[in-house]
C-alpha cells in the first residue's frame, strides 16, 4: 500500500514537473533572446549564458533609454490604467453586490440590475468603440489615461460582479448581524467585516481583472495615440512593422524579446504577491 502511494505521488510530481517545464520554457527562451547579441541570435540555438554565449544588455538599453523606442512611458501608462481600473471595478462590484444582497428593498430589482450590468459585457467591443471614441472626443479625454481607466472599469465591472456574486451569498452572515447589533454602519461592515472574510476571493478576482486590463488592446488602440498609449498597442505596432520587413533584423528580435519580458514581468509580480497573501491567510486559518 505504501509503495502504491509513493508511486502515485512520484507520478504526480513527474507530471507537474513536465507541465512546469512546458510553461516556463517559452519565458526562459524569450529572456535569453533579450540578452543575446546579434551573432548569438544568428548562430543559435544557445541556451546557457556565459557558456553558450556572452550576455549583453544592449537590447534593454535600447528599449529603456533610446529616445525613439523608450518603453518607460507606455509601461507607466499600462501600470496606472490597469491598477486604477482594477481597484475601481473591484470596489464598485463589492459595493453593488453588498447593496443587492443585504438590503431587502433591492431584492426585487436584483435580477434586473444584474442582467443590465452583465449584458454590457455581451456586446462585442467593435460595437461600442465608435461611441466611446466620440464621447471621449467631446469630453476632451482622447489620448488620456482617464479615458482608459473609465473604459476598463466599465467593461470589467460585469466580470468582477459575476465572479464575486457567489462569494457574497444572498443574505447577511452571522458576523454581519452581530456588527449591526453593535451599531456598526454598513460601510464599516463591508470594509471591516465582510471584505476581510472574502479576502482570498476578492484578491483572486482583482488579479483576473488586472490581467484583463493589462492585456487589453482594442480600446487602447482606438482611444490613445501617443501620450496615453499602453504596451499592447506598442507591441502590436512593432510586430506589424517587423512582419512588413520580412522578419526584421536579429537585433530587433532581441528588442522585442526584452519588451516581451518587460510586459510579462508585472503580471508575474502581482500574481506572486497575490499568491503569497493567499498562502499566508490559508496558513493563519
Amino acid at each position: 500500500m505504501l509503495r502504491q502511494v509513493s508511486l502515485g505521488r512520484l507520478l504526480i510530481y513527474v507530471v507537474l514537473f513536465a507541465w512546469s517545464f512546458v510553461c516556463i520554457l517559452p519565458l526562459y527562451w524569450v529572456l535569453l533572446a533579450s540578452l543575446k547579441s546579434e551573432d548569438a541570435i544568428m548562430h543559435g540555438p544557445r541556451y546557457i549564458p556565459f557558456i553558450d554565449f556572452t550576455p549583453t544588455l544592449e537590447a534593454w538599453r535600447f528599449i529603456l533609454l533610446d529616445s525613439h523606442e523608450n518603453l518607460l512611458q507606455p509601461l507607466w501608462n499600462s501600470l496606472v490604467t490597469s491598477v486604477a481600473a482594477t481597484l475601481l471595478a473591484t470596489v464598485f462590484a463589492c459595493m453593488m453586490l453588498y447593496a443587492l444582497t443585504r438590503f431587502p428593498s433591492s431584492a426585487k430589482a436584483k435580477p434586473l440590475l444584474l442582467v443590465m450590468v452583465l449584458s454590457s459585457r455581451i456586446l462585442p467591443p467593435v460595437s461600442m468603440v465608435i461611441a466611446l471614441y466620440m464621447a471621449a472626443k467631446f469630453a476632451g479625454l482622447l489620448d488620456t489615461r482617464t479615458a482608459l481607466i473609465i473604459t476598463y472599469t466599465a467593461i470589467n465591472l460585469p466580470v468582477a460582479t459575476w465572479l464575486l456574486l457567489p462569494a457574497f451569498g444572498t443574505r447577511a452572515t452571522d458576523q454581519e448581524e452581530a456588527a449591526i447589533l453593535e451599531g456598526l454602519s454598513h460601510v464599516g461592515i463591508l470594509k471591516g467585516v465582510l471584505l476581510p472574510m472574502l479576502l482570498p476571493t476578492v484578491l483572486s478576482v482583482a488579479l483576473i481583472i488586472f490581467v484583463l486590463c493589462w492585456n487589453e488592446y482594442f480600446f487602447a488602440a482606438y482611444l490613445t495615440t501617443n501620450e496615453a498609449s499602453t504596451l499592447t498597442p506598442w507591441m502590436v505596432g512593432q510586430l506589424s512593422m517587423k512582419e512588413a520587413q520580412i522578419g526584421g533584423e536579429p537585433e530587433e528580435w532581441a528588442h522585442l524579446s526584452a519588451a516581451t519580458v518587460l510586459m510579462v514581468a508585472p503580471l508575474l509580480v502581482f500574481s506572486g504577491m497575490a499568491m503569497r497573501t493567499l498562502s499566508r491567510r490559508s496558513i493563519a486559518q
